[in-house]
């Protein structure tokens, strides 16, 4: 068998492999837990052997060595308040479509769905912004991409690690108008797991979401609060307090490739790596912004050029990777598998997401914990002038 079907779970679902079959025969289909997986038509398929050549997972995409090491800050406050941290992301996007360009990265659909888009305007950046704590849905982005870089536009592509790498290996080539930008990723619950946390928290609320930010800095700023809103309701809270976003963070249900992340290090397959700058308070005290800071990898001379031309927009200072990586431990290795993501998944889609929750996604919480994470923000910044 000389198609994609050998790699098993160690799919990361980019899609790169439906989008390279000059047949037509792979098809990206939800498995038992909601993750897309391929699933090859094989009265079609004729062994070429494309898909396996062009899988990020088999293929090795083209990495960086020794990466610049920077803390940084967005100057446009505004822009950082609804960025998840330093909101550098939204500069090095502003730069590329000044020149005409078009930048390619994860939004939520009208129905929250998490996916791949292109944006051609500043207007539209707003929808790029923020963490989307599950998979994004990158199904025909690569060929919308490839498109753009063949009619000469520059281009920016953002996402994570398998995301960008499955892009280099579907394209095969490097392209002088192409600047890719990856996450530093713990890991990635599916997304019909997410749905049905929508829908019961749309529930719970008394109307179905219109929106859902992981990252809100409205209460407490730049920390683990979600806020869910409805229009009429929103609920925000910490993170660690509630059933998805906990087992999110303990990497309860992450796609089992995750574990086995083979971009969860030093060597980034993006011009630029982006991050929250966790143990910035730490590492570089003095830079500490209650608003958010960014930890900011420059990996190749694009991304070194891009830098330079968005410095005057930015705080920055200089950093290393040691630094860096002491509370960002996926740019060291893969989250682990705790041993009950055996299970996790049976029973998420029975229809009762207060039952499933109850009994999968069980969390305790630590009420001293509980009391820090009350604090006004205001009050802490009280306290931290008394220090």
């Amino acid at each position: 068998m000389n198609n994609i079907m050998q790699l098993g779970k160690g799919c990361c679902g980019c899609s790169g492999c439906e989008q390279i079959c000059p047949k037509n025969c792979i098809s990206m289909q939800k498995d038992n837990e909601g993750f897309f997986y391929p699933v090859v038509d094989e009265d079609v398929c004729v062994d070429c052997g494309a898909c396996v050549k062009h899988c990020p997972m088999i293929t090795d995409a083209p990495r960086c060595s020794e990466p610049k090491v920077y803390a940084a800050k967005y100057k446009d406050r505004e822009s950082t308040f609804k960025s998840t941290s330093g909101g550098l992301f939204i500069p090095i996007a502003k730069n590329i479509l000044s020149d005409g360009g078009i930048v390619f990265g994860c939004a939520y659909d009208e129905n929250l769905v998490a996916k791949h888009i292109a944006v051609e305007s500043e207007n539209e950046l707003c929808r790029l912004q923020s963490s989307k704590y599950v998979q994004s849905d990158t199904r025909g982005i690569y060929e919308q991409v490839k498109s753009a870089l063949k009619s000469g536009r520059q281009v920016l592509f953002s996402g994570t690690g398998c995301q960008v790498a499955g892009l280099k290996t579907y394209l095969s080539r490097d392209y002088d108008n192409l600047l890719t930008v990856d996450i530093v990723c713990h890991g990635v619950p599916s997304p019909e797991l997410f749905k049905n946390y929508i829908d019961y928290m749309g529930k719970k609320l008394g109307g179905s979401l219109t929106s859902y930010n992981f990252r809100s800095k409205e209460k407490r700023g730049w920390d683990l609060y979600y806020k869910a809103d409805n229009g009429k309701k929103s609920k925000s809270d910490y993170g660690f307090f509630d059933s998805y976003y906990s087992a999110f963070l303990y990497c309860k249900t992450y796609r089992e490739s995750c574990y086995e992340c083979k971009f969860a290090n030093k060597n980034r397959v993006g011009d630029i790596t982006l991050a929250d700058y966790w143990g910035i308070q730490k590492a570089h005290p003095e830079f500490y912004d209650e608003n958010g800071v960014s930890l900011v990898l420059v990996n190749t001379e694009k991304g070194n050029k891009c830098l330079t031309n968005i410095k005057d927009k930015l705080d920055i200072i200089e950093s290393d990777y040691d630094k860096a990586s002491v509370m960002n431990s996926n740019l060291v290795h893969p989250s682990k598998r705790p041993s009950c993501r055996d299970s996790i998944y049976d029973g998420f889609d029975c229809g009762n997401f207060e039952t499933y929750a109850k009994t999968k996604l069980a969390f305790k919480i630590n009420p001293k914990t509980k009391i820090k994470k009350m604090i006004p923000l205001g009050v802490k910044r009280f306290l931290r002038k008394l220090r």
